[in-house]
């Protein structure tokens, strides 16, 4: 019988928390839930302590950011032996069937992250991000369709894509490290991709991202592509201050041209970490 960790990072989450995992103890796949708790103060680790009390419940003092977090998640599924990782939002859940289904879904090719459709929470519409990194049809169906990119909200990872792959990168502390994380899992021969068959929700609706985050977006976004070890880091290294540019010219700010500096000067890590993280198991040592 094939084992499967949830890992829930949570964060002064307790708006979500009830709902998100209450939705694992009723999956149809009998799942252990892994809780990382990243220094809340709103007293999301003592109401999982109390409520879920099979969970493995890890406590930090400060926060230590989503990959962090998530990487002593995947950590423990390793030393436990399990045979996939669902890496769920705290802002998020599943339907009774989603890991079923998911998890089914490996068998039809070498993939490494499948994620199912990610809906708003009226399970009418798409989570826009979402969207906007799947085009495929909106139909169920057994069939994994390839994407670039999916975010983390819902990953289903086999163990095996996460051994070869290895952890998130520390080049990346907040945006960014889904991305380079799915970069790398390509590069190691793994495919990502969405099984339309299988439903979970994402509900970030009340959210707003302002001028000054999409600036910060962007920035990583620079990262990510001088991270990734399938594009020429020179390449990158001339084009993403040209997109600095681009953007301040876009958004009629001068805050990603006073970007280039700080990148430019970032570059000898990130050359660092993205070398490593062409290496079998990266980070894990």
């Amino acid at each position: 019988m094939r084992r499967l960790l949830v890992v829930v990072v949570s964060y002064n989450g307790m708006r979500w928390l009830e709902r998100c995992l209450d939705s694992v103890e009723s999956s149809s796949v009998k799942a252990d839930l892994f809780v990382f708790d990243n220094g809340s103060s709103d007293g999301s680790a003592d109401f999982v302590s109390g409520r879920y009390p099979l969970a493995c419940l890890k406590r930090s003092s400060e926060n230590l950011g989503f990959a962090r977090a998530n990487d002593i998640g995947l950590r423990y599924a390793l030393s436990h032996g399990y045979d996939f990782v669902y890496l769920l939002n705290q802002d998020a859940w599943v339907l009774p069937e989603t890991f079923e289904r998911l998890m089914g879904a490996f068998g039809t090719g070498r993939w490494g992250i499948v994620s199912p459709m990610q809906m708003r929470p009226d399970m009418t519409n798409p989570d826009k991000r979402f969207r906007r990194h799947y085009h495929g049809p909106m139909e169920p169906s057994g069939e994994v369709l390839p994407v670039r990119f999916m975010m983390a909200a819902h990953w289903m990872l086999s163990v095996e894509c996460v051994r070869k792959t290895g952890l998130f990168s520390p080049a990346f502390n907040h945006y960014g490290e889904d991305n380079n994380y799915c970069d790398r899992v390509r590069y190691h021969g793994f495919g990502v991709g969405v099984l339309p068959s299988a439903v979970a929700v994402h509900d970030r609706q009340a959210r707003k991202v302002n001028k000054r985050d999409r600036i910060r977006q962007n920035l990583q976004y620079s990262k990510v592509k001088l991270s990734d070890p399938c594009s020429s880091f020179a390449l990158q290294a001339v084009l993403q201050p040209l997109r600095q540019c681009l953007m301040s010219l876009r958004w009629l700010s001068l805050l990603p041209v006073r970007n280039i500096p700080g990148l430019v000067k970032e570059y000898p890590s990130l050359r660092k970490w993205r070398e490593e993280s062409m290496k079998e198991g990266a980070f894990l040592k």
